[in-house]
Protein backbone atom coordinates (compact mmCIF):
# COMPACT_ATOMS: atom_id res chain seq x y z
CA UNK A 1 0.00 0.00 0.00
CA UNK A 2 1.45 3.60 -0.89
CA UNK A 3 1.95 6.03 1.42
CA UNK A 4 -0.18 8.58 0.05
CA UNK A 5 -0.36 12.08 1.44
CA UNK A 6 -3.10 14.97 1.21
CA UNK A 7 -1.94 18.81 0.93
CA UNK A 8 -2.61 21.61 -0.68
CA UNK A 9 -1.80 22.40 -4.02
CA UNK A 10 0.98 24.57 -5.75
CA UNK A 11 0.70 26.38 -8.54
CA UNK A 12 3.98 24.14 -9.69
CA UNK A 13 1.48 21.06 -9.64
CA UNK A 14 -0.92 22.55 -12.18
CA UNK A 15 0.31 20.73 -15.06
CA UNK A 16 0.44 17.73 -13.64
CA UNK A 17 -3.14 18.51 -12.43
CA UNK A 18 -4.32 19.06 -15.62
CA UNK A 19 -2.11 16.07 -16.84
CA UNK A 20 -4.37 13.91 -14.37
CA UNK A 21 -7.60 15.59 -16.11
CA UNK A 22 -7.10 13.77 -18.98
CA UNK A 23 -7.90 10.28 -17.61
CA UNK A 24 -11.35 11.39 -16.94
CA UNK A 25 -11.83 13.78 -19.97
CA UNK A 26 -11.52 17.04 -17.91
CA UNK A 27 -8.90 18.65 -18.91
CA UNK A 28 -10.61 21.08 -21.54
CA UNK A 29 -9.40 24.53 -19.22
CA UNK A 30 -10.55 27.29 -19.80
CA UNK A 31 -13.73 25.80 -21.64
CA UNK A 32 -17.78 26.95 -21.31
CA UNK A 33 -17.69 23.53 -18.66
CA UNK A 34 -14.84 24.52 -16.91
CA UNK A 35 -13.40 28.57 -17.22
CA UNK A 36 -11.17 28.18 -14.94
CA UNK A 37 -8.51 26.08 -12.55
CA UNK A 38 -7.44 28.28 -9.57
CA UNK A 39 -5.32 25.64 -7.55
CA UNK A 40 -5.93 27.40 -4.20
CA UNK A 41 -9.23 25.48 -4.00
CA UNK A 42 -7.27 22.69 -4.80
CA UNK A 43 -5.65 19.39 -2.96
CA UNK A 44 -3.26 17.00 -3.96
CA UNK A 45 -2.67 13.22 -3.34
CA UNK A 46 1.05 12.39 -3.88
CA UNK A 47 3.09 9.57 -3.40
CA UNK A 48 6.22 10.34 -2.98
CA UNK A 49 6.85 13.14 -5.49
CA UNK A 50 4.40 12.29 -7.97
CA UNK A 51 0.60 13.31 -7.69
CA UNK A 52 -1.65 10.63 -8.31
CA UNK A 53 -4.83 12.72 -7.39
CA UNK A 54 -6.32 15.80 -7.35
CA UNK A 55 -9.73 17.51 -5.89
CA UNK A 56 -10.90 21.15 -6.07
CA UNK A 57 -13.67 23.46 -5.00
CA UNK A 58 -15.23 26.99 -4.83
CA UNK A 59 -17.42 28.77 -2.77
CA UNK A 60 -20.57 30.48 -4.08
CA UNK A 61 -22.07 31.80 -1.22
CA UNK A 62 -21.80 32.07 1.93
CA UNK A 63 -23.33 29.04 2.97
CA UNK A 64 -22.90 26.89 -0.50
CA UNK A 65 -19.78 25.53 -1.52
CA UNK A 66 -19.13 23.46 -4.84
CA UNK A 67 -16.93 20.80 -6.07
CA UNK A 68 -15.08 21.32 -8.82
CA UNK A 69 -13.25 18.41 -10.69
CA UNK A 70 -12.07 15.16 -8.94
CA UNK A 71 -9.94 12.93 -10.60
CA UNK A 72 -7.46 9.66 -9.07
CA UNK A 73 -4.70 8.04 -11.14
CA UNK A 74 -6.18 4.62 -12.75
CA UNK A 75 -3.00 3.04 -11.06
CA UNK A 76 -4.57 4.14 -7.55
CA UNK A 77 -7.73 3.75 -7.92
CA UNK A 78 -9.96 1.78 -5.15
CA UNK A 79 -7.54 2.71 -2.38
CA UNK A 80 -9.73 5.28 -0.46
CA UNK A 81 -7.60 8.37 -1.96
CA UNK A 82 -10.89 9.96 -3.59
CA UNK A 83 -12.35 9.40 -0.12
CA UNK A 84 -10.02 11.31 1.12
CA UNK A 85 -9.69 13.99 -1.27
CA UNK A 86 -13.47 15.20 -1.14
CA UNK A 87 -13.27 14.85 3.01
CA UNK A 88 -10.27 17.33 2.82
CA UNK A 89 -12.23 19.33 0.86
CA UNK A 90 -15.52 19.35 2.64
CA UNK A 91 -13.71 20.34 5.76
CA UNK A 92 -11.90 23.41 3.46
CA UNK A 93 -15.73 24.50 2.58
CA UNK A 94 -16.86 23.69 5.73
CA UNK A 95 -14.11 26.26 7.48
CA UNK A 96 -15.22 29.10 5.12
CA UNK A 97 -18.78 28.97 6.21
CA UNK A 98 -20.12 25.95 4.05
CA UNK A 99 -23.37 24.72 5.19
CA UNK A 100 -24.78 22.98 1.52
CA UNK A 101 -22.39 21.09 -1.41
CA UNK A 102 -23.41 21.11 -4.64
CA UNK A 103 -21.75 18.65 -6.86
CA UNK A 104 -22.52 17.91 -10.45
CA UNK A 105 -21.45 14.60 -11.75
CA UNK A 106 -22.10 12.29 -15.06
CA UNK A 107 -20.92 8.70 -14.57
CA UNK A 108 -23.48 6.81 -12.57
CA UNK A 109 -20.74 5.32 -10.99
CA UNK A 110 -19.46 8.39 -9.50
CA UNK A 111 -23.06 9.60 -8.54
CA UNK A 112 -23.55 6.19 -6.81
CA UNK A 113 -20.23 6.72 -4.80
CA UNK A 114 -21.52 10.81 -3.53
CA UNK A 115 -24.84 9.24 -3.00
CA UNK A 116 -23.30 6.00 -0.53
CA UNK A 117 -20.59 8.11 0.98
CA UNK A 118 -21.41 11.72 1.51
CA UNK A 119 -25.16 11.44 1.87
CA UNK A 120 -25.84 13.38 -1.68
CA UNK A 121 -29.46 13.38 -3.26
CA UNK A 122 -30.28 14.33 -6.46
CA UNK A 123 -31.53 17.59 -7.46
CA UNK A 124 -31.86 17.96 -11.11
CA UNK A 125 -29.76 17.51 -13.89
CA UNK A 126 -28.08 20.28 -16.41
CA UNK A 127 -27.36 19.73 -20.12
CA UNK A 128 -23.72 20.16 -20.71
CA UNK A 129 -22.81 22.58 -22.58
CA UNK A 130 -19.18 21.22 -24.00
CA UNK A 131 -17.36 17.79 -24.10
CA UNK A 132 -16.06 17.11 -20.78
CA UNK A 133 -16.14 14.15 -18.92
CA UNK A 134 -18.14 11.02 -20.15
CA UNK A 135 -18.83 12.43 -24.01
CA UNK A 136 -21.63 9.40 -24.10
CA UNK A 137 -23.22 11.14 -21.32
CA UNK A 138 -25.09 14.61 -22.61
CA UNK A 139 -26.17 16.29 -19.12
CA UNK A 140 -24.85 16.44 -15.49
CA UNK A 141 -26.76 15.34 -12.61
CA UNK A 142 -26.71 18.01 -9.73
CA UNK A 143 -26.39 16.90 -6.19
CA UNK A 144 -26.33 18.42 -3.28
CA UNK A 145 -25.61 17.05 0.20
CA UNK A 146 -26.00 18.48 3.73
CA UNK A 147 -22.54 19.71 4.98
CA UNK A 148 -23.50 20.44 8.77
CA UNK A 149 -25.25 16.66 9.28
CA UNK A 150 -21.94 14.86 7.43
CA UNK A 151 -19.65 17.13 9.74
CA UNK A 152 -21.67 15.94 12.62
CA UNK A 153 -21.45 12.39 12.06
CA UNK A 154 -17.72 12.85 11.36
CA UNK A 155 -17.55 14.40 14.48
CA UNK A 156 -19.36 11.14 16.47
CA UNK A 157 -17.53 8.47 14.52
CA UNK A 158 -13.69 10.22 15.49
CA UNK A 159 -15.34 10.09 19.28
CA UNK A 160 -16.43 6.26 19.36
Amino acid sequence: MPDITIQKAAAQDVPEIMKLLEFVNMHYIPSEEMPELDYRYYFVARDGDRIVGTSGYKILSKTTGKTQLMVVHPDYRRLGIGLRLQAERLRAMAEQGAQRVVTNADRPETIRWYKKHFGYKKVGTLPKVHEFGDPNIYEWTTLEMDLTQWLAQQNETERR
